[in-house]
């Protein structure tokens, strides 16, 4: 590699010097039309031209070693100290060369020809090297750049790819298919507004005539609100199959997530257990959207009753609400992804046109669902800034 690169470099100022004679020629040519007369200055050139070549070939390799070994400014010293010694021989040996052949008959005719000489050979060499030294830095900033790309890019897909497992296990944690319970339908589905969200929904069946649900907003977005929320559902979880009344699962939640949470990080949750032959609903409103309930005969009750935010005043307080049901009534249970969906002109969907959906009589609460994710994608364009989540309710 190094004998590679002296030949080159050798080459290099070789290449230098012969188009200097070179372009010296043509400038004759072309401003007098030919070459006669300059027969001895072409000899001058070839005199000085040979003992120069050799030298700056033969020494190359080692004053190359010698400047890349030392720190600027002292490279450029090293170097062009050691240029000038060559081109101050090499002028002496052409000048005897010259005395030699009778070009020139003695020193005094050869002091401007040495002095040309010598500040050609040293200008064409240090230009050389600022091209090679800018060229190699440049050669190396790229591949710096290559390589800095091809890492980011590699940080990208792993990343990519741990968000897609990410989505893919709180896929897991939502459930497929939601229990029916007699007398009642259940359906719901959330929109997450990144690759994986916050939001949280949940139905676990207690009997045959008793479920539970749940819903649950974690603030922020992304990755950090997916993992507050995966420990929601575990909780919800754990704690559901027992039976324990709404207000008391709040109040274990609360307390587990207030002395894990992040500052600044809190759950909206609302829980409720539906008794189909009892035809009720034991909530507790846990600083969530009250979720809306359509009796049939057109009045519009609000869940609210519960407690402040999961997760920001532990040993809070929590009370249960209760609600009766009747055939033909439709809860609708949603995160602030849907009330605050906004369109082209800023306006939010809000829980006016939300309510408004209930005038539009459906079969069953697939079918509510449905109308209810149409309407608000529909109303916003499908840019959903918050995660979405929609849980509804029927009872025949």
């Amino acid at each position: 590699m190094n004998v590679l690169a002296t030949r080159r470099a050798a080459l290099m100022v070789a290449s230098g010097l012969a188009c200097t004679a070179l372009a010296v020629v043509l400038f004759l040519f072309v401003m007098n039309g030919t070459l006669r007369g300059y027969g001895t200055g072409i000899a001058f050139g070839i005199v000085y031209a040979l003992p120069l070549m050799a030298l700056q070939a033969a020494t190359e390799a080692g004053l190359r070693r010698w400047a890349d070994a030392s720190r600027f400014p002292f490279d450029w010293m090293v170097y062009a100290g050691a240029k000038l010694i060559i081109a101050l021989v090499s002028a002496g040996i052409g000048s005897s060369l010259a005395l030699l052949v009778g070009l020139a008959k003695g020193w005094q005719e050869l002091y401007i020809p040495n002095r040309l000489v010598v500040v050609l050979s040293l200008f064409i060499a240090c230009a050389i090297r600022f091209y090679r030294t800018t060229r190699n830095r440049l050669e190396e900033r790229n591949r710096q750049l290559e390589l800095k790309v091809e890492a980011e890019a590699r940080a990208v897909r792993l990343h990519e790819q741990d968000l897609e497992q990410a989505r893919e296990i709180q896929e897991t944690l939502m459930p497929r298919t939601l229990p029916q319970i007699r007398g009642c339908q259940l359906a719901g589905g959330c929109q997450p507004a990144r690759v994986v969200g916050g939001d949280y929904y949940d139905a676990i069946c207690l009997g045959e005539s008793r479920v539970a649900i749940a819903v649950g907003d974690v603030s922020g977005k992304g990755m950090a609100a997916a993992l507050l929320m995966s420990n929601l559902q575990a909780i919800v979880r754990a704690f559901a199959p027992s039976g324990i009344e709404p207000y008391e699962l709040c109040m274990r939640a609360n307390q587990l997530i207030a002395t894990n949470v992040a500052p600044g990080k809190f759950i909206t949750f609302f829980y409720a257990v539906v008794n189909s032959a009892k035809m009720r609903i034991d909530y507790c409103n846990a600083g969530h959207n009250p979720p809306m309930l359509q009796h049939r005969d057109g009045t519009l009750e609000s869940l609210g009753e519960g407690g402040p935010v999961l997760g920001v005043l532990p040993g809070a307080r929590y009370a249960d609400g209760m609600a009766e049901l009747r055939p033909g009534d439709c809860l609708v249970i949603s995160t602030d992804g849907i009330t605050e969906a906004m369109n082209a002109q800023d306006e939010e969907f809000g829980e006016q046109r939300l309510a408004a959906l209930f005038k539009q009589r459906s079969d069953g609460a697939e079918a509510y669902h449905q109308q209810i994710v149409n309407a608000v994608t529909e109303f916003s364009n499908g840019n959903f800034h918050d995660d979405a989540t929609v849980l509804v309710m029927t009872v025949q």
